[in-house]
């Protein structure tokens, strides 16, 4: 089996409602569709969204490299060989995590329908049922807020997560009317998007432990390894690292230096699902938790690939951030979403996703 051709496809599609974070405000979500097809007919379907507030990629910079760099050196080599091919798009190019992330998925796709099974069981079998997942309130009053989180969790999802990082005051009002909100039982997991400097940092964390949140995601900025590390010292409530962890040479610098008790896990960070799975091996061996994310708006099929991975690894101690639900519309003939809040990937070859050829069409960017 060869690689014959590989596609990079840039779409953008609407959200419901527009995503507010302390970073950015999102309309629309800007993803890379990576489409393998080898010379027996199988083929493959990865995706990243694309941000360039988080990766500092471009629709335009994902297409060029994967059309121009990465498939012109990959056609015509086996699919099967995923760690060649992954040090080889790395030698290639340098960052660039979201598209080496599409083409990885899309080549893990391949095998596992080649091989006749569900990606999960590539990935070693299930460890769960299901994967719970959250669901994220953002702008608006604190009472507005509260509600949308109340019915949520009337719906089924687990895990709530608050986006705050503005004003610590309102940000504290609003954690703790959710909080009231969804009872005791729910995971509540403010996620700050890197948006104080430390000594605001600190006024949240040290407010908010009576909220008894599961963590405290990324309160400064991704390069401020020792406000991360003084907010692990001294915050009563555990410090998550996400911008600034993005595989597992990250993930060992910040424990090294103190700077995270738990990571958020990203299949677009960590360059695909073999980077991930170097992520949760770290975290594994340090003792601490695991969130697996993806990116709000993602479209169903790395909803999907993140959802495979998440039934198999044993360490999903803060539930899982899989979020195509908060599109209007997808790129697949059926989407893959949520049932009460829970993920349930398909027991079909791959990922158990196909394209809409229609809905890629008129989602597709002309660069």
């Amino acid at each position: 089996m060869k690689i014959r051709n590989i596609e990079a496809i840039p779409v953008e599609v609407p959200v419901r409602r527009p995503l507010k974070m302390a970073v950015a405000t999102v309309n629309v979500r800007t993803c890379i569709v990576v489409r393998v097809t080898t010379d027996d007919g199988v083929i493959g379907l990865g995706e990243s969204v694309l941000a360039r507030y988080f990766s500092g990629e471009s629709l335009a910079s994902a297409t060029d490299l994967i059309a121009n760099e990465y498939a012109p050196v990959m056609t015509g080599r086996d699919p099967r060989r995923l760690h060649e091919l992954r040090t080889l798009m790395r030698r290639i190019s340098v960052y660039n995590h979201g598209a080496r992330a599409a083409v990885e998925m899309a080549l893990h796709d391949v095998v596992a329908k080649s091989a006749g099974i569900p990606l999960y069981e590539f990935y070693g079998g299930r460890s769960r049922d299901s994967v719970p997942t959250i669901w994220h309130v953002s702008g608006g009053s604190a009472g507005e807020m509260a509600d949308e989180a109340k019915v949520a969790v009337e719906e089924g999802y687990p895990l709530v997560k608050v986006k705050v990082g503005k004003d610590v005051d309102a940000d504290l009002a609003a954690t703790y009317a959710v909080r009231e909100a969804i009872g005791d039982d729910v995971m509540l997991l403010p996620d700050a998007n890197q948006g104080w400097d430390v000594t605001d940092a600190l006024r949240y964390v040290r407010g908010v432990a009576d909220a008894e949140p599961g963590f405290v995601e990324q309160p400064v900025a991704r390069w401020d390894l020792m406000g991360m590390a003084e907010l692990v010292r001294k915050s009563p409530v555990t410090i998550a690292g996400d911008e600034g962890i993005f595989d597992a040479h990250d993930l060992h610098t910040y424990l090294a230096v103190g700077a995270a008790g738990a990571v958020v896990a990203k299949l677009m960070k960590a360059a695909g699902p073999i980077g991930v799975q170097g992520v949760f091996a770290v975290a594994d061996a340090a003792r601490i938790g695991v969130h697996f994310a993806g990116m709000a708006g993602q479209t169903s099929i790395s909803a999907a690939h993140a959802a495979h991975l998440a039934l198999a690894v044993p360490n999903l101690r803060f539930g899982s951030g899989i979020s195509p639900q908060y599109l209007a519309d997808d790129v697949c003939t059926e989407r893959f979403l949520p049932i009460a809040g829970h993920f349930f990937p398909s027991d079909a070859p791959g990922v158990g996703v196909e394209i809409d050829e229609e809905k890629l069409a008129r989602f597709r960017v002309d660069l």
